[in-house]
């Protein structure tokens, strides 16, 4: 690969946040929503979506540079990528794309200086009592954010049944498993099991339904949590700092029967210095929720504080790992 030149690579590394910006565009313009199998010109996805042409055309132009739609003679069609603009693809990312560029994200990147300086999560220093309570307070908001956790989910969904061979589980808890998205496709995936959703109680009130899942409603950090087989925690643990964490894991031990299995999906941090998606996502925990990515060591650490002994990690095609736990 070849090094630019220190000005170019800073300029390309400072201008970075357009690309985002511009994919929010159009992503709130609708423009992957009515573009077809059919090429169209810009005109025509202007007039669409009541955009301005020259604009959008020149925010195509990034984007496409990017593999986010091809510029063709006929007009702009879609690429794989730009696929997953649209709000009715079965593994839709819009959401996730309106979610990550929304006010109260960029508010918080804007804020980081002060978690540099303090510590502190950046978006507790934005609005009163951090992400949590400004969802309660928006709705619509917390909506995208609930559409976006069920596409983030979708990733999950895949990472897991590629890697993971769940027939041997008779019963399989999904901890903080939002609307049963990843429970339920376990659960096709393996005929002979049954499976307990456990999340808040509005949460599972509104969950998906399967005919071997039961919905249990609760909070993790309270208890009791359902006793099972092997228990399911997907994109939870890095919302938390180890205090947090480490109580979740305490409570899915005090539940757990001695031969239980801990199935725990997170991008893991790489030891060395190679680019990893888990690296930013580090980030929007500082930024955000308050949580951390974490290393395999820090992982180990964090199982044997839980009651859990760090059996193996098991890779994904995707940038997830599933790390695996038995009771210790």
């Amino acid at each position: 690969m070849q090094r630019l030149p220190a000005p170019a690579f800073i300029f390309n590394l400072t201008t970075s946040y357009l690309a985002p910006r511009c994919l929010y565009a159009v992503a709130q313009l609708g423009v992957a929503d009515v573009l077809g199998t059919t090429p169209m010109s810009t005109e025509e996805l202007a007039k669409a979506t009541g955009a301005h042409a020259d604009s959008l055309h020149r925010m195509l132009r990034l984007l496409s540079a990017q593999g986010v739609f091809e510029r063709r003679a006929q007009g702009w069609a879609h690429t794989d990528y730009s696929e997953h603009l649209k709000a009715n693809h079965p593994h839709s990312l819009k959401a996730l794309v309106m979610m990550f560029n929304d006010d109260i994200n960029w508010r918080s990147a804007q804020a980081l200086t002060v978690s540099a300086r303090t510590g502190q999560t950046a978006c507790d220093t934005v609005t009163p009592g951090g992400l949590w309570p400004y969802l309660q307070s928006h709705p619509e908001d917390a909506r995208i954010f609930d559409a976006a956790m069920t596409g983030k989910s979708h990733m999950a969904i895949a990472a897991m049944l590629q890697a993971m061979e769940f027939h041997r589980y008779e019963h399989i808890a999904d901890i903080a498993g939002g609307r049963g998205h990843v429970l339920s496709a376990v659960l096709d995936a393996t005929p002979r099991s049954r499976g307990t959703l456990f999340d808040l109680p509005h949460v599972v009130e509104h969950a998906q339904a399967h005919a071997r899942m039961q919905k249990q409603g609760g909070d993790f950090f309270v208890g009791p949590l359902p006793r099972a087989d092997a228990y399911i925690v997907s994109n939870i643990l890095h919302d938390w700092a180890d205090p947090q964490a480490i109580s979740i894991l305490r409570n899915i031990r005090q539940a757990a029967p001695a031969h239980a299995e801990l199935l725990v999906l997170e991008m893991m941090l790489p030891e060395g210095p190679e680019l990893h998606p888990a690296l930013v996502m580090d980030i929007v925990m500082l930024s955000l929720a308050g949580g951390r990515e974490r290393t395999q060591v820090q992982y180990d650490v964090l199982f044997a504080e839980g009651g859990f002994k760090l059996d193996r990690v098991v890779p994904t095609q995707g940038p997830y790992s599933i790390i695996v736990g038995k009771v210790a």
